[in-house]
């Protein structure tokens, strides 16, 4: 499966709530996430390393935002790096993100999320 396709696949699932194959079938088990911010500020914010960590904080938007969802807009794809223009949708929120990925043995290994955080702050519940 190409790069491009296993970063698809990744959305579809998680669109769909199947956070079960989501984390099984597309994130590497050694992935890094790296979220920029300030740790205080934005529940997400820091580097995350490990499926472990990966699938805490990733469990934690239901959390903090009513109805979030993310849809890929477009995607720019080179060997196996991806850059995903993301519609990110919640309670409050509707805005844009960019996400950078790096695929490796079919799996997102690297991820980099730039939101607005700004506006999903603001949408956060609190």
């Amino acid at each position: 499966m190409e790069a491009k396709e296993v970063v698809q696949k990744g959305y579809d699932l998680f669109g769909a709530g199947d956070m079960e194959a989501f984390f099984n079938d597309v994130v590497h088990d050694h992935i890094t996430w790296t979220f920029p911010g300030d740790k205080d500020k934005h529940p997400l914010a820091g580097v995350h390393e490990g499926k472990e960590n990966f699938i805490a904080n990733m469990m934690k938007i239901p959390e903090y935002w009513n109805n979030f969802m993310v849809k890929p807009v477009s995607m720019i794809s080179e060997g196996n790096k991806v850059f995903v223009i993301v519609k990110g949708t919640a309670e409050g929120m509707d805005t844009m993100f960019g996400h950078y990925f790096e695929v490796e043995d079919e799996r997102m290994k690297v991820m980099m999320t730039f939101d607005d955080t700004l506006t999903a702050y603001n949408a956060m519940t609190k």
